[in-house]
């Protein structure tokens, strides 16, 4: 109680003041005033027989006048009275506003003092918290930097390897170019050896193919002559039949120079069928037809030649 008088001792005479007037207002307030007597109008009796109605009349009507300014001044006075009662309320409300100002100033004053100790707190501890931050921060950035020249170290020691390694990498890489050139040039050396061999045995093999193509060749022209000789011996002209003419004939031969049944055929007719077919009739005439033996009979298997008896 008297550390909330001693926080707001403001509100707290506003406080006492409000309650002192509404005391008081109440002992104001009650009517202490005596009731109003009754007015009675007291006419004097005249003991006369005849009374002038005129002065009756101005003294009832004095009368009736007095009791309406009696009415007005209490009339006034009431309204005098209420009019400072009114005036009182509002001086009473004014000092309740006061004071519930006072208290809501003094209200947020202590709000604004416990933010502001709040705040001051959080500022020592966001401070605090900084400061640890930065010790932190110190800390690990001479980790880092211990960290960094043990790296730099190993990087350097790395390098130095790395150097010592590419020479011996280069040294090896020369001696193994100047084995790979000296093998290089033993094997171009083998390899002309081996070129101008197989060049030479390419010349000879031409040569020899190029021999026996013309020994073939001219074994072939003398076989296929016989062959013509043969068949013109065992050739018969046809009766009526013009000179000049001749035509090709295909023939298919086994080794012993027999021909296949049904083989021979005019290729190129003479246009005279009697010529040809005197000639399909010396041709089987005339087999056993003299082919060459061996491999070289290979070429007669299937042959075309031109019948000419003129040749």
């Amino acid at each position: 109680m008297w550390q909330l008088i001693k926080e707001n001792p403001l509100a707290f005479i506003l406080s006492a003041a409000v309650h002192a007037v509404v005391v008081v207002l109440m002992v104001v307030g009650v009517d202490w005033r005596e009731p109003p007597k009754k007015i009675v109008n007291k006419v004097d009796v005249v003991q006369a027989r005849i009374v002038d109605d005129s002065l009756l009349q101005a003294e009832i009507n004095k009368q009736k006048q007095l009791q309406q300014e009696k009415k007005e001044q209490e009339k006034k006075r009431l309204a005098d009275i209420k009019k400072k009662q009114e005036a009182e309320k509002k001086r009473l409300a004014d000092l309740e506003k006061k004071r519930k100002q006072a208290e809501k100033q003094a209200i947020e004053e202590k709000k604004k003092k416990q933010e502001a100790q709040k705040k001051a707190e959080a500022e020592k501890k966001q401070k605090a918290e900084l400061e640890k931050k930065r010790k932190a921060a110190e800390a690990k950035k001479k980790a880092e930097e211990k960290k960094r020249k043990e790296a730099e170290a190993r990087k350097k020691a790395e390098e130095k390897k790395r150097k010592e390694a590419e020479a011996k990498r280069k040294a090896d890489e020369k001696r193994k170019a100047e084995e790979k050139r000296k093998a290089e040039a033993e094997r171009k050396k083998r390899e002309k050896l081996a070129q101008e061999k197989a060049e030479r045995e390419a010349r000879e093999r031409e040569i020899a193919e190029q021999l026996a193509a013309e020994a073939a060749s001219r074994e072939r022209a003398s076989a296929m002559l016989a062959i013509k000789q043969k068949v013109q011996q065992s050739w018969l002209r046809p009766v009526g039949s013009p000179t000049g003419l001749k035509c090709t004939v295909r023939v298919r031969l086994i080794p012993t120079g027999d021909i296949v049944p049904g083989s021979i055929q005019i290729v190129k007719t003479s246009g005279n069928g009697a010529f040809d077919r005197s000639v399909e009739k010396a041709i089987e005439k005339a087999q056993p037809l003299p082919v060459p033996k061996g491999t070289a009979f290979e070429q007669f298997r299937s042959i075309d030649f031109v019948f000419d008896p003129v040749e």
